[in-house]
């Protein structure tokens, strides 16, 4: 695999400046808990934080090898004081324990199933990950008090045609549902640059291999953000005051994929001509576009460090919430996907299951 900074030549767009120092006095001395510890989002917060004189960093991850190559690397270039938990974000026993013995202040909730078409396939997983798993992680913050919980949640959230999306779009509602005296807030991210499984990878993996060029429709189009960029509006959430908000991302202009593969090729040395091009269509779940906001969202004017609050939006009384996560666990638990698919669309009225999803249901009633 070839190697440049091929993110800020694509984007083409100035890299933020800021006071790191800010960041640092928000952080420093504080015990981090980041779920999804060894993932591509995790691992970055990780390497950032452990640079920033945190008192100890807990990580976890159901990932095992993730964790075990993170905390080789942590020792061989920080030190920072780090502990590695190898665990499920469902295990509501397990986080008990963390948050009992280590009593976190801060929480980085990053784990997630976040695969779109794979997702379509799976998902129970999905819905037990994203929202059972980010329901017990923010009752766990909330019963031993931390002082902030993060989620990190994605455009595929506004609007969402997959169960991904709805899914993560039920997280930001939990966050929201907030009432305690920790401080929670979501971050919706574009696509990050290079993450695992995301469409840069499988661009570099399809040209190096030398083709086929696989591309949904030539007017897709994504927001891209950088690693950086990703770390830092994820830390930057954590100078709000507010009790309980949901967080935009700035990304700037959204970028056809036909474009990205075109740009890509040519930094491969390679010409459009010497490698076989396959349109494909959309797969399950996936949209032609995405966008940070929904409809029916009213967003802060105001942009502070990357971030627009939004400050108006459609949610859900907390006991409601709570009866439709009773639901979903025990669609979940029974593996009923009519019974989830109808509790999920009635939490996320935008959300409409997939052709193939419905197709799934209908097999199952014969």
């Amino acid at each position: 695999m070839w190697e440049f900074d091929s993110v800020s030549s694509f984007i083409d767009r100035e890299q933020e400046t800021f006071d790191q120092s800010i960041l640092e006095s928000v952080v420093a001395g504080k015990r981090v808990l980041i779920t999804g510890g060894a993932g591509f989002i995790g691992s970055a917060l990780a390497r950032t934080l452990s640079q920033y004189r945190v008192e100890h960093l807990l990580l976890l991850d159901i990932a095992e090898s993730g964790l075990d190559e993170l905390a080789l690397e942590l020792d061989r270039n920080c030190g920072a004081s780090h502990e590695e938990i190898v665990g499920d974000v469902c295990d509501a026993t397990l986080l008990t324990d963390v948050f009992h013995r280590r009593r976190p202040q801060i929480v980085l909730h990053a784990a997630a199933c976040k695969h779109v078409p794979l997702m379509e396939k799976n998902p129970f997983a999905a819905a037990k990950t994203n929202v059972l798993g980010t329901g017990r992680v923010v009752h766990a913050a909330a019963a031993f008090s931390a002082d902030e919980l993060i989620l990190i949640s994605t455009d595929k959230a506004v609007h969402p045609a997959s169960i991904m999306g709805a899914t993560k779009r039920i997280a930001e509602l939990i966050v929201s549902a907030n009432s305690s005296a920790t401080r929670m807030k979501a971050v919706r991210l574009g696509n990050v640059w290079g993450s695992t499984g995301s469409i840069v990878p499988l661009l570099e993996r399809q040209i190096s291999q030398g083709g086929p060029i696989t591309i949904t429709d030539a007017a897709c189009t994504r927001h891209f953000l950088s690693i950086v960029e990703a770390v830092r509006r994820v830390l930057f959430a954590l100078l709000s005051g507010q009790s309980s908000a949901i967080f935009v991302s700035q990304p700037g202009p959204a970028y056809r994929i036909i474009d990205l593969a075109r740009f890509l090729l040519e930094r491969s040395g390679m010409g459009q001509r010497d490698i076989e091009w396959q349109y494909i269509g959309l797969r399950p779940g996936e949209k032609l576009v995405e966008q940070m906001t929904a409809d029916d969202e009213e967003i802060a004017a105001e942009s502070v460090h990357g971030l627009q609050q939004v400050l108006d939006g459609s949610y859900l009384p907390p006991q409601l919430l709570a009866v439709a996560l009773d639901e979903i666990g025990a669609a979940v638990h029974g593996r009923d996907l009519s019974r989830l698919l109808q509790t999920i669309s009635s939490v996320v009225p935008a959300y409409a299951p997939s052709t193939y999803l419905q197709e799934q249901v209908a097999a199952t009633a014969v």
